[in-house]
């Protein structure tokens, strides 16, 4: 199994929040970008599959990674079963039984005649016995230390399960009201994929950040405020109604930014507006450091078109293009390039097709560029 692309599917996971979720990303991509779902209506046709070979592919390649998966849960299994088998037979230490005492042999009196024979099977009879209750009392104590540590396994498992029931529902609480938070945030343009604070809000794009920063409405000139910008860190002051200044904002940001870049305006009485440039392309989930993060998975994570550079745009409005075309039943544009370049190609100097009406279906033209005549 590769790992070299765990990143970047980690992200896409952590964003969508939900397997469905990322499951259609990964298969709506393979619909936009290749021919996944194209299906081949010819022998000739060079893009798509046969009928049916597409679902083929998906289902093998689960079926592969379940099969993985049940071996897996059979060899923890394994280990389970060895694990309680090393357990049961076990004997600790604090629960031998010391042996019992040997029964103490009659001493014989000297008048009586004793009989050898008889008496070694009174002494053999006694030692077996012994080892009896030894054996015995071995069994008890390590049937009850089994069933003990049994008890104990039950016992913390149940914690264990409410513990982690309790902590589940903690976060579906928390998930909750952050999402509430952010869609409150998020139906206002000054804290869009950002958030509201006491003297504050910030917004944010992929590559940008604003943030805005309340003044009393007596500050109506520019000498009033003072911003500083560093690489992490930005302060705002302004004067008060006494003509001391006071401290607006001041704090660490968790990336940096482009000082270069940056710019500041003055909204009289309302708010100084500043501008940021993001060094990293990525979200935020918060301003300052100090501050309560926001949940990003809830905030708008796409991109404008005006975001991306020349090529890619180009790329996305063929694409749209070619998806209009396709669901009017039209040809798309490199299909209609292809079909220039057979018509010129019909009535060619030599070609046994000039002169009569153009027909697409009896020309074909591979991948190079030649133009070749179906059979």
């Amino acid at each position: 199994m590769d790992e070299k692309y765990d990143s970047a599917l980690l992200g896409i996971i952590q964003h969508e929040g939900k397997i469905e979720k990322f499951l259609n990303v990964v298969l709506s991509f393979l619909y936009r970008r290749t021919d996944f779902y194209r299906i081949m209506k010819s022998k000739n046709d060079r893009l798509g599959f046969p009928p049916g070979v597409s679902l083929k592919m998906i289902t093998s390649i689960f079926q592969h990674y379940d099969a993985l998966t049940r071996k897996d849960d059979e060899l923890r299994e394994e280990m389970k079963q060895e694990t309680q088998k090393k357990t049961a037979t076990a004997e600790p230490a604090s629960t031998r039984v010391e042996s019992a005492k040997a029964t103490p042999v009659q001493n014989v009196d000297s008048n009586k005649t004793c009989d050898t024979k008889q008496c070694d099977e009174e002494i053999e009879g006694t030692k077996t016995n012994s080892e009896d209750v030894r054996m015995d009392s071995n069994e008890t104590a390590s049937d009850g230390f089994v069933k003990n540590e049994s008890q104990s396994e039950s016992i913390a498992a149940s914690d264990r399960t409410k513990e982690k029931t309790s902590e589940e529902k903690d976060d579906e609480a928390e998930d909750s009201e952050l999402a509430k938070q952010q869609a409150a945030f998020q139906a206002n343009p000054e804290s869009y994929n950002g958030a509201i604070r006491d003297n504050y809000s910030w917004s944010q794009s992929i590559t940008d950040l604003d943030l805005r920063v309340k003044v009393p409405s007596f500050i109506r000139k520019g000498r009033d405020v003072q911003v500083d910008i560093a690489k992490k860190h930005v302060k705002v002051v302004h004067k008060d109604d006494q003509g001391q200044w006071r401290v607006a904002v001041n704090g660490d940001l968790p990336w940096e930014i482009n000082k270069e870049e940056c710019m500041w305006t003055l909204n009289p009485g309302e708010n100084i507006h500043i501008n940021m440039e993001k060094k990293e392309e990525r979200w935020w989930d918060c301003f300052l450091t100090d501050e309560p993060k926001i949940n990003v998975r809830k905030i708008d994570a796409s991109r404008p078109m005006t975001d991306l550079d020349d090529e890619a745009q180009s790329k996305i409005e063929e694409m749209m293009y070619n998806d209009r075309r396709k669901k009017m039943g039209l040809p798309t544009a490199q299909e209609e390039k292809m079909h220039d370049v057979l018509r010129k190609a019909w009535d060619a100097e030599g070609s046994p097709f000039k002169g009569q009406p153009f027909d697409p279906s009896k020309l074909s033209m591979d991948p190079s560029g030649v133009v070749n005549m179906k059979p």
